[in-house]
């Protein structure tokens, strides 16, 4: 991610960019670990995160200045946190991620995270995870109250380069 961070070229901006917590069975590190059958363990990753904006929070940012950029995990991991906090932040930027359980999304969804802005990024070459799920993720959060903006380009499961300046003006404009 710091490749992405640094290619943003933001002026004025703290990054946190953390390791996920679980090893993964394949290699390196995830952020849910299990699996379908034994059910998917993320509290870590959670608490991880928590700590950050905790922390972010200390050093004198406002929740409004922050901001989460996950991608395909991560950008699952920042969906799923963000609607059950008790307070909005700035925004979260997932790019080419899902919503496992739409149901529980609804159901865990938070009045106060509602303030955050989503932007929400896929490519359309996506071989991974498919574009319909940003669709659904869309939709989803939309029926839910929040803002929400998505924007497909022409790649596959990678961060686009060319949604630098989407990035960048979403953050500058929040």
């Amino acid at each position: 991610m710091e490749p992405v961070a640094k290619s943003l070229r933001l002026p004025d901006t703290h990054w946190a960019i953390p390791q996920a917590p679980y090893i993964s069975e394949e290699n390196g590190f995830t952020w849910f670990q299990g699996t379908k059958e034994t059910g998917w363990q993320y509290k870590e990753s959670f608490d991880l995160i928590s700590h950050i904006i905790l922390e972010l929070r200390e050093e004198g940012f406002d929740h409004d200045q922050i901001f989460l950029l996950g991608f395909s995990q991560g950008a699952c991991l920042a969906m799923e946190w963000m609607i059950r906090q008790p307070f909005s932040i700035g925004g979260i930027i997932p790019i080419a991620g899902f919503i496992r359980y739409k149901d529980r999304f609804k159901l865990d969804t938070t009045p106060e995270s509602k303030k955050t802005s989503v932007l929400l990024i896929h490519g359309d070459r996506d071989d991974v995870i498919r574009l319909e799920e940003s669709e659904k993720a869309s939709k989803l959060f939309l029926g839910l109250g929040y803002k929400v903006n998505l924007h497909f380009f022409r790649s596959g499961h990678k961060i686009p380069i060319k949604a630098n300046n989407h990035i960048r003006d979403f953050i500058l404009a929040t």
